[in-house]
């Protein structure tokens, strides 16, 4: 029971009952973790939660609803009053993996380096424990398997589906294990606690030579470089110092021979922050900034900019009664409430615009970041969060209020 208190009624047992099946969850995170499936590819995933959610006892498994990888399971849906519902991430990310484990990534290409494989797995857990204690739920429970979080809004698609009418959803939850805190720290915070996350894309355009001669040519990897370092100053010049906000270009492409200046140049990045205001005044100055840039070098440019996932906001009732819960569950001493919200993207924010939601943090302990090809879950996570997330389903009042258990 490493990283819980022992002051909830029902905390110790289930976390009892989630480490005698932490064998089973080990299984089923490794299976995962192995065969990883990009966004909106999860055919093998989804139908291996298919199978297992199907041979429990007590469980309505709905299938494909809003695009064919998700899957949703239903527990009590007789009950009376709005479902919570708790969501895990299903894709992968396209990264190679070095963690050399035995059980690595068999796809080239692709790997589980954001948790997902440790949250379907620890939901699947719960999903036994919620069934077996199904007849002391006071409302129905949703768990949701949702396809494509990493950057491609499967969120946003699932809610424009009607995933909220179809179900009944009066809230929404989501634990995420994360690195670089002591094992079983809970984190949360009412309010915004992530930042919205938005696309850019810069093609630019020059005239094309050889690198010898450079004088007869216009080179779109200098416009390029010029362009990162201007976009640099809006943040560090033109916004106000007590707002936050960063943008960051993560891929380039230019050039197919190391003595040829290439015809055209392509850039991709983010911009972050946690003000629509802030975002709409930087975009505003990339829309006159990129082109002049390059018209300065002799070259043009197009700045296609996407808006993308919008902060997630933690309903302020729901998330005090979650920390509560949590206080019982991982001891007092064990729950933060952080003080600033993270710069990370969550489509999770989808959910928060519609209904109560409530996203949180649990500390595993480790080094290595997210989505890093060395990054790995502690496998004694696994047992932690399919009690956690069973113990809200239990414990958790509705949108009525009412008595934490």
């Amino acid at each position: 029971m490493t990283g819980a208190g022992t002051r909830g009624p029902i905390g110790p047992e289930l976390l009892e009952a989630a480490e005698e099946i932490s064998d089973q969850l080990v299984a089923w995170r490794r299976e995962f973790h192995q065969f990883p499936e990009l966004a909106f590819e999860e055919n093998v995933t989804s139908a291996r939660i298919v199978e297992t959610l199907s041979a429990i006892d007590g469980i309505e498994v709905i299938k494909g609803f809003g695009c064919p990888t998700s899957v949703v399971a239903v527990i009590r849906g007789d009950l009376p009053g709005k479902a919570l519902m708790i969501r895990a991430e299903m894709d992968a990310l396209a990264l190679d993996e070095e963690t050399g484990v035995p059980f690595s990534s068999c796809i080239p290409g692709v790997m589980h380096a954001a948790g997902h494989d440790a949250h379907m797995a620890s939901l699947l857990g719960a999903a036994i424990l919620i069934s077996e204690r199904r007849n002391e739920l006071n409302r129905p429970v949703a768990l949701l398997f949702q396809p494509a979080e990493e950057g491609k809004g499967g969120a946003r698609t699932l809610v424009q589906a009607g995933l909220i009418r179809r179900f009944n959803v009066g809230q929404v939850v989501a634990p995420l294990l994360w690195p670089k805190t002591p094992y079983g720290t809970f984190m949360t915070r009412p309010s915004v606690i992530t930042a919205l996350s938005d696309r850019i894309h810069v093609e630019i355009r020059g005239v094309g030579g050889h690198a010898a001669l450079p004088h007869v040519t216009v080179d779109p990897i200098l416009i390029g470089a010029h362009i990162v370092l201007a976009i640099q100053s809006l943040v560090s010049r033109e916004l106000d110092p007590l707002e936050s906000a960063v943008i960051s270009f993560g891929q380039v492409e230019a050039g197919e021979a190391y003595n040829i200046i290439p015809e055209t140049g392509h850039m991709w990045g983010t911009l972050r922050a946690f003000d629509t205001r802030v975002r709409d005044f930087l975009r505003n100055r990339l829309e006159s900034l990129v082109p002049a840039v390059a018209s300065a070098f002799r070259g043009t440019a197009v700045l296609d900019y996407t808006q993308n996932y919008p902060q997630t906001q933690n309903d302020a009732g729901l998330t005090n009664a979650i920390i509560g819960c949590a206080e019982d569950f991982f001891g007092r001493d064990q729950v933060k409430i952080l003080d600033r919200p993270l710069l990370s993207g969550e489509d999770f924010s989808f959910y928060s615009l519609e209904v109560p939601s409530c996203l949180m943090l649990i500390g595993t302990g480790e080094e290595v970041g997210l989505h890093h090809a060395r990054y790995q879950v502690p496998e004694e996570a696994l047992s932690l969060v399919a009690a956690w997330e069973a113990f809200m389903a239990l414990a958790l009042p509705g949108e009525s209020g009412g008595d934490v258990l």
